[in-house]
């Protein structure tokens, strides 16, 4: 008897489980009057790859230039704060690996030379594509896909180590380039 009870409350429990797992999921409803937006710039050749830093945004503006402006700003700020999280990776990981020791100025001078880096680049990003729509009240709706170029600022980290005296001694560039490579490419 106990183990027709125990066979039987295993193979309810086995059908619960089969049940539950197995049941279907319902479409979510469209909410009326929602409509969907197709995104501009949001195919993949518009993304980051290994080779670029990529970013599109847009900006809204009564003046056309305006929103051109705004939205190379937009676009400048948010590669701007993607490159310097990943300059920032690299620093750490080159002072992890070369295991610098109490000298933690190398890491604070290569963090500060990072920023000044990405800085200037952020002058010379390249327009990828651009799009202007006129909307119904008169104003304008601008978007644009810029990119940076992970190589001109590989070897634009390189050129400022070398310039700086204090950081060309202290910093071996092959081990640093490696690293970079490593990050960045990713």
């Amino acid at each position: 008897m106990k183990q027709i009870f125990s066979f039987a409350a295993a193979a309810l429990f086995i059908s619960v489980l089969t049940v539950s797992c197995g049941a279907a999921k319902k479409a979510v409803p469209a909410v009326e009057g929602e409509q969907e937006v197709a995104l501009v710039f949001n195919e993949p050749k518009y993304r980051s790859d290994k080779d670029y830093f990529r970013d599109s945004q847009s900006g809204i503006s009564k003046d056309l230039s305006a929103a051109k402006k705004v939205a190379m700003q937009n676009t400048r700020q948010s590669i701007g704060a993607m490159v310097e999280a990943q300059v920032g990776l690299v620093v750490d990981n080159y002072t992890s690996n070369e295991q610098t020791g109490s000298d933690s100025s190398v890491g604070n001078d290569l963090e500060e030379m990072g920023r000044t880096v990405v800085n200037s680049q952020l002058s010379g990003l390249e327009i990828v594509a651009e799009k202007a729509f006129k909307l119904p009240d008169g104003s304008y709706r601008y978007h644009v896909c810029m990119q940076l170029s992970k190589d001109a600022l590989g070897d634009a980290l390189e050129e400022a180590i070398e310039k700086d005296a204090k950081l060309k001694l202290k910093v071996k560039k092959n081990s640093f380039r490696a690293i970079y490579e490593e990050v960045i490419r990713k």
